[in-house]
């Protein structure tokens, strides 16, 4: 993908908010899927706000989310969670403005 399809696209839009931006790089350094709760406490941004950034990021195909049911704080019958991944779309895009940003280039 050129970076004028970034542009074009909306791409670049959506990952210039600053949550978004902190939610895909914690999402891509993550081995495993992370679920919103997870998320919120690690970046201390309100689990609805995560979960209205992660539908953003999905959109984007930035991100793939599904839902689960897992053990939780002893819990006896599981807690559904939605849990999120890194797209490769992701890495891509995060590598451009990560490339332009230290050689100080212009998109």
């Amino acid at each position: 993908m050129s970076s004028m399809d970034f542009f074009a696209n909306g791409t670049a839009e959506v990952v210039a908010q600053p949550s978004r931006w902190a939610i895909l790089e914690y999402l891509m350094q993550s081995k495993d899927d992370k679920y919103v709760e997870q998320i919120a406490k690690e970046l201390k941004i309100h689990p609805r706000m995560v979960s209205h950034h992660l539908d953003v990021l999905q959109d984007q195909g930035l991100i793939e989310t599904r839902y689960e049911l897992i053990d939780l704080n002893g819990s006896k019958r599981g807690v559904a969670v939605r849990l999120a991944k890194a797209t490769p779309k992701a890495k891509e895009v995060v590598q451009y403005f990560h490339e332009r940003t230290k050689a100080g280039a212009k998109p």
